[in-house]
Order: C-alpha cells, then sequence, then structure tokens
C-alpha cells in the first residue's frame, strides 16, 4: 500500500521535477565553474562581501561601502540597503559565492513559482501551469541579467515581480487573511522595494497597472471584494516598511545626491527590430562594452499566445477578456518606448532613468507571458482539443531552455577567477567602473587652498581619524563621499565639496601642532525614524504571522466537524 500510494504520488506530481531542472540549468555556471561573467557581476560580488564584512565588523549592516575610493561613501542608503544586507550577511556565515548563488535560486523560483501560482489562479492545471514559468525564466532579456549583465540587484527584483503580484492576488481573493499567501505577499514587496532602486520605480508602476487592469476586467467581483483590498493594502505598507531604514534617506536625501539628471538613452543597438524579434539569441556584434545583452523578446512564446488566443478566444469568460486587452495594449505600449526610445524622455523624471531601452524589455516580456497564461486558461476548457497547441508551447519553452544554455555557455568572462574580486576589502575589482553617483551633491563646488587630507580606510568602523600636519587655516580636499547629513566631523568644518561630491574641509590654523580630524557617522531625524519604522514594522509581521497561525488552529476543527 505504501509503495503503491508513493507512485501515485508521484504520477500525480512529477511536473514539479520540471522547476528544479529548469532552475538547476540556468544554475549551473554558477554551481559548477569557476566563471566570473560580465563586470558587474564581479563588482556585485565584491560589494555583497564588503556589507558581509560590515556586519561582522559593526554588528549590523551599514549605509556605506568603505573603500579606496570614498570614504563613508552612502552606497547601501541609495541602491539595494536591504537586499546587500541579507545577501551580506549570508556571505558572512558561508562565502560571497554562497550568497550569490542564494540570491539567484531565490530570483529563479519567485519568478517560475510566481507564473505557476498566477496560471493555477487563473484555471490552469496540472503540468500546463508549469508552462508560463518556464517561458519567463527562459526569456531571452531574463538570462541576460543573469551572467551576461551580471546585475544581481536587477536579478533579483525583477524576478519577484510575478510573486507580488500571484500573492496579491491570492490575497484579495481569499475570504480572509491566511499566512502562506500573506507571508508570500509581504516579503515579495519587501524584496521589490529593497533591492533595486530602478525596479523600485518601474516595478512599483507596472505592478499598480496591472491591479487596475484586474479589478477594472471585473468590476463588480473586485467591489464585492473590496474590504480585502484593505487588507492588500496593509499587507503592502508592511512589506514596504520593513525596508524603511534604507527608504527614509532615498526618499528625503536623494535630491542632496551628486547624481540628479538621467544618463543619456544608450546602447538602442541591442532593441532594434531585427534584433528584438529575432527568434535566435545572436545580437551580432555587440558595442565595446562590458557585457553580453541578448535583449530579444520571446518571440515564439509571443506568437503562440496570439494564435492560441484568437483561436479560443470564444472560451475565455467576460473578464479574461477584457483582461488581456489590457495586457495587450499595456505590452504595446511598453514596446513602443523601446522601438522609440525618445518617448523615455517624456516619461516622468523617477522612470527616465532607465538608461537602456532594453531594461524596458523586461516588462514587455511579463506581459507576453501573462498573455501566455491567459490563452492556456482559455485552452483549459478545451480538453483534449487543446492537447496539440499546448504540446507546442512545451516544445517553445524546451527550445528557450536549450537556447538559455548555450547563451549562458557563450557569457565572457572579465576575472580570471572569483577569489580575484575579493583580493581587497577596500579595493574594489579591476572591473570597477562606478563613479561616485551617491556622494555629496548638495554642498558649494569649493576650490581647495591646502594639500589634499586623506583618510586611511583599512577595514570597516564608525569612525575613522587622520592626523593633518600643521600650518596655516584653508581648506583641502578629502576622500569623504558624502556631506554633513550622513558623518560629522570633529576638527574641521564641511566648507563643500569638489566636482566629484568629495567633502572639502575647511582646517583651523595650528602652526605647531599638528590637527586631528575625526569622522563619524551620524544621522538625523529621516535616517533615524526609517530605522525604528523598519523594527516596528518587523514587530508587526511577526505579530501578524502569529495571529495567523492561531486563527487557522481554531479554524480547523470547525472544518472536521
Amino acid at each position: 500500500m505504501g509503495s503503491s500510494r508513493l507512485a501515485q504520488l508521484a504520477r500525480a506530481h512529477w511536473h514539479w521535477l520540471l522547476p528544479a531542472g529548469v532552475i538547476l540549468g540556468l544554475l549551473w555556471p554558477l554551481l559548477f565553474t569557476d566563471r566570473t561573467f560580465s563586470t558587474d557581476w564581479g563588482n556585485h560580488l565584491w560589494v555583497i562581501w564588503a556589507q558581509g564584512l560590515n556586519v561582522r565588523d559593526l554588528g549590523e549592516p551599514s549605509y556605506f561601502l568603505q573603500s579606496s575610493f570614498g570614504l563613508f561613501y552612502p552606497n547601501f542608503a541609495f541602491y539595494g540597503g536591504s537586499m546587500y544586507a541579507v545577501v551580506g550577511t549570508v556571505s558572512w556565515l558561508t562565502s560571497p559565492v554562497a550568497a550569490a548563488t542564494l540570491g539567484y535560486a531565490a530570483a529563479l523560483a519567485a519568478s517560475y513559482l510566481g507564473w505557476t501560482w498566477l496560471a493555477r489562479q487563473a484555471g490552469v492545471e496540472g503540468w500546463r501551469a508549469q508552462l508560463p514559468g518556464a517561458i519567463a525564466v527562459t526569456a531571452p532579456i531574463a538570462v541576460t541579467n543573469l551572467y551576461g549583465r551580471g546585475d544581481i540587484p536587477e536579478v533579483v527584483a525583477t524576478s519577484f515581480i510575478p510573486l507580488v503580484l500571484a500573492s496579491g492576488l491570492a490575497v484579495f481573493r481569499a475570504p480572509r487573511t491566511r499566512l502562506p499567501a500573506a507571508a508570500a505577499y509581504v516579503l515579495s514587496v519587501a524584496v521589490l522595494t529593497g533591492t533595486h532602486t530602478l525596479t523600485l520605480a518601474w516595478g512599483t508602476v507596472f505592478l499598480a497597472i496591472c491591479a487596475l487592469l484586474l479589478v477594472l476586467s471585473d468590476w463588480a467581483a473586485a467591489r464585492a471584494r473590496a474590504r480585502r483590498g484593505i487588507a492588500v493594502a496593509g499587507l503592502t505598507a508592511l512589506g514596504a516598511g520593513l525596508n524603511a531604514w534604507i527608504l527614509m534617506p532615498l526618499v528625503f536625501l536623494h535630491t542632496r545626491l551628486i547624481e540628479q539628471e538621467p544618463d543619456p538613452i544608450a546602447l538602442t543597438e541591442y532593441t532594434d527590430p531585427d534584433v528584438l524579434f529575432s527568434i535566435f539569441r545572436d545580437a551580432g556584434d555587440p558595442p565595446v562594452i562590458t557585457a553580453d545583452v541578448d535583449a530579444q523578446l520571446p518571440v515564439l512564446a509571443l506568437l503562440w499566445a496570439l494564435a492560441c488566443g484568437a483561436l479560443f478566444w470564444r472560451l475565455l469568460p467576460g473578464w479574461g477578456k477584457r483582461l488581456a486587452v489590457g495586457v495587450l495594449a499595456l505590452g504595446a505600449a511598453l514596446l513602443a518606448l523601446v522601438l522609440e526610445p525618445t518617448l523615455i524622455e517624456d516619461l516622468p523624471k523617477v522612470l527616465a532613468f532607465i538608461q537602456f531601452p532594453y531594461r524596458i524589455v523586461t516588462y514587455v516580456t511579463l506581459c507576453a507571458v501573462g498573455l501566455v497564461t491567459l490563452a492556456l486558461a482559455a485552452m483549459q476548457r478545451e480538453g483534449a482539443a487543446a492537447r496539440l497547441p499546448v504540446l507546442a508551447l512545451a516544445a517553445i519553452a524546451a527550445f528557450n531552455f536549450g537556447l538559455s544554455l548555450q547563451q549562458n555557455s557563450e557569457v565572457r568572462s572579465w576575472l580570471e577567477d572569483r577569489d580575484e574580486a575579493l583580493v581587497s576589502s577596500v579595493e574594489p575589482p579591476r572591473t570597477w567602473y562606478a563613479p561616485l553617483q551617491f556622494a555629496d551633491g548638495s554642498a558649494p563646488v569649493v576650490a581647495p587652498t591646502l594639500r589634499p587630507l586623506e583618510i586611511p580606510v583599512t577595514d570597516r568602523r564608525d569612525v575613522y581619524a587622520a592626523t593633518y600636519p600643521p600650518g596655516p587655516a584653508g581648506t583641502a580636499e578629502t576622500n569623504i563621499a558624502v556631506g554633513d547629513y550622513l558623518v560629522d566631523v570633529e576638527g574641521g568644518e564641511p566648507a563643500g565639496r569638489t566636482e566629484d561630491g568629495r567633502m572639502v574641509l575647511r582646517l583651523p590654523r595650528s602652526p605647531e601642532r599638528p590637527r586631528e580630524v575625526e569622522v563619524r557617522a551620524e544621522w538625523g531625524a529621516e535616517v533615524t525614524i526609517g530605522r525604528w519604522l523598519t523594527i516596528l514594522s518587523l514587530l508587526a509581521a511577526a505579530g501578524l504571522a502569529a495571529y495567523c497561525l492561531v486563527a487557522g488552529r481554531r479554524e480547523r476543527p470547525g472544518r472536521g466537524g
């Protein structure tokens, strides 16, 4: 009986081996080679290591990336602070590579399972529900972000968008808040809002439009569940509140940074129509950049969705038809931005920082997978007659998986091995190219009158000190890469900044004795309030989890009776 029951379970649930196989295949270069991939991958690996050392030496994550190119550089206050805090802690406990691997595995699982969850909620059953996830994680731009660009924060943030949508929809549709869906939603919102600043802006707007389309597609049902919308809003605030420690400085201090204007739109070669709509992943000879970008759309899956959606249109319920039209319109609008990048300049400023049009392909791809999901939902009612089209989609997914493995195998490595990225905790890898975009831009530019004051950075501390030789009063350029809103200086007075955002200090006259300068981390009300909001959000999340567990246990005996 035991073996028979086991065989039945295996036959019924064999398809859950699919995500494991696909994710393992995509992680293969990371797990079973010592390659380093694009420049950004090695750079992010080094930053993960640096935050892990902050956790080890300071007892908590830091706002600052202390290094030779900037003392008290507030990298984590404005870019990926919560993600780096989590993977940095994993890095300290294990290794930086293990932390990066965990981040990638979580991202791939979130995307795959998020789409599977959405498909199930749309009415797709069995192994068919796996197909949207398989299409999503093997899409050219998703695979490019893994290793060809190696942008670890962007991979993680964009991959959690489907899980935000799936878990939020589950919370909204349920008669009461249940722990699994609520936990998944709070976690995925926290990842989205605490990982990659650009995706925070674009992903939030994209999800808001998707939520609006869902509501408008079935207005009567949405109005009947209006009170559930309050639960979703509360959980959204809770997920974002977990990141208040970095969102408060981002919101209230970003106007003080040196980077205030979007970069010019660049690398449009990757989204020329002949490349964008190519079935194969070959962008030709790329521009001279340190990445390997394939930004094609999932063309075969999109064509399948359009053809099968039209063929089985009559089987979609009214809400499904309205939602399909809305998703198609959204995808077309986003595609217009990709094909005509000058339109990006007319977007709100917070969205104009997209930099590369191929980043928008991520959101067009999400719309394409959404259309695939709706087509599958329509075909679910057709039964055996839809078997051939479903097998065709499975073949497309397998084809995409094969292309993804080839795509990953052709990515260039920009370092000899992974250890080269981790030679020094204060000297970035030789692939480092990022400017001091988060340095101070609010103080006036001051021409120094004295020789520079270089404060040594050899480890991670909250306080650094240096001795400056005797001499006349004047101003000296320092290597402090932040303004006085995040640090306090003793022994000198902040007088301004250099062009690239380093602090200039006014030093007092001292004819005989050396001058002692001390710099320490110090923040105002914005950061302090943010830290307390994060603590309160953690306590609220724990309390909500306990409440859901108790409520669930009380409900189960009632169902049994």
